[in-house]
């Protein structure tokens, strides 16, 4: 699944939202993420997410704008994404080997949901 393209994006909200997984991993957590796909020859394609006590509220292609009112802005490149999408790696594991990046927000805030954000990932992936 693309998890940069709005069909992409639709059925990945579906996903989330259908995941028992992701709602009891994300259960207290309330944030607005902004995913970056970064590229060598551009500035990269760009998923604006919401997530609301387990819940996806807003999942959409992301814009400017959105930089500022993301709580975390997190990049990597196509490659990484589809490592992450995949659990061949964890967001902690491939941020400690820079492969992700953590653009704005506190990690400090961020590590009591590194579950949910694996949750979040693993909704990208085929269900079947």
């Amino acid at each position: 699944m693309d998890l940069f393209s709005p069909s992409g994006i639709a059925v990945w909200r579906k996903h989330i939202n259908d995941s028992e997984r992701f709602a009891e991993a994300a259960k207290s957590w309330t944030g607005r993420l902004l995913l970056i796909e970064t590229e060598d020859t551009g500035p990269g394609r760009k998923t604006w997410v919401v997530v609301d006590s387990g819940r996806c509220t807003e999942a959409r292609i992301g814009g400017l704008p959105d930089e500022a009112a993301a709580d975390f802005v997190l990049a990597a490149a196509p490659g990484t994404w589809v490592d992450l999408v995949a659990a061949r790696t964890t967001p902690a594991a491939a941020a400690l080997k820079g492969r992700l990046s953590l653009r704005k927000g506190d990690v400090m805030a961020l590590i009591p949901h590194a579950k949910a954000a694996a949750e979040l990932l693993a909704a990208a992936a085929d269900p079947g």
